[in-house]
């Protein structure tokens, strides 16, 4: 009965960890395989340090697509396991809840932290207007919804139909524990253009993206308890 408790629990914890997607896990057995074939010819040639690297190399691209989860994913808060890409960071920031809150909820202060975003204009109660610089100089715009509210403790958005960047997300705010302000976790999904092809060339470009949205979290962090951004921090 122990074992099969444990058994079941196992198999629960590894749904809970995947964070490959199915064309991403076909790709990574088939490239494990594959590398790990070469590495045997490398060694029947008696070429052993890459032949062993190779079958090292094939394994973990096996085990990655056999289980779904990648570790470095998994560290980075990143996920292709379905069609969105979806990234999730945290801060305490040693301020009250609703402070914290409040500056969140005014949209049109992100630019005030977040690097890459230029402008949030307010067009109705509950919607408005980006305007954000990506890589190279790339100017992108779109319109996002509030679609959800609770005061002190919740928002969550979405782009609106037609969006040329389908995008939404979730910020929820809580009391950090001993008294330490606010705890800040925010959860961001964007759909990438061009079906699975897209989404496979967005993927180092989502890694980017998530380091990016920790830094904005830092920054966001340095205005709230300073009242200021370092210059390092803003470079």
């Amino acid at each position: 009965m122990g074992a099969a408790v444990r058994a079941e629990a196992t198999d629960e914890e590894s749904r809970r960890s995947v964070n490959v997607g199915s064309n991403e896990r076909k790709a990574s057995m088939v490239g494990g395989a594959a590398l790990a074939a070469s590495g045997a010819a490398a060694l029947a040639r008696k070429k052993f340090l890459p032949g062993l690297a190779m079958i090292a190399a094939g394994g973990m691209l096996a085990y990655r697509g056999k289980t779904g989860h990648c570790n470095l994913y998994g560290a980075l808060g990143v996920s292709t396991a379905t069609d969105e890409m979806t990234m999730e960071k945290s801060v305490t920031v040693n301020r009250s809840r609703e402070e914290v809150y409040d500056f969140w909820s005014r949209l049109e202060n992100f630019p005030k932290f977040m690097k890459h975003v230029d402008a949030v204009q307010v067009t109705g109660a509950k919607t408005y207007h980006w305007k954000a610089s990506g890589p190279g100089g790339i100017s992108v715009e779109w319109d996002a919804e509030v679609t959800s509210e609770r005061k002190g403790s919740e928002i969550a958005w979405r782009s609106v139909d037609g969006s040329d960047v389908e995008n939404g997300g979730a910020v929820e705010f809580r009391d950090a524990p001993g008294g330490r302000g606010t705890e800040v976790h925010v959860r961001i999904s964007f759909r990438p253009p061009g079906g699975i092809a897209g989404k496979m060339a967005a993927t180092v470009g989502d890694v980017v993206t998530s380091q990016l949205l920790e830094e904005d979290l830092k920054r966001f962090k340095q205005l709230m308890e300073t009242g200021e951004i370092a210059t390092q921090a803003r470079m």
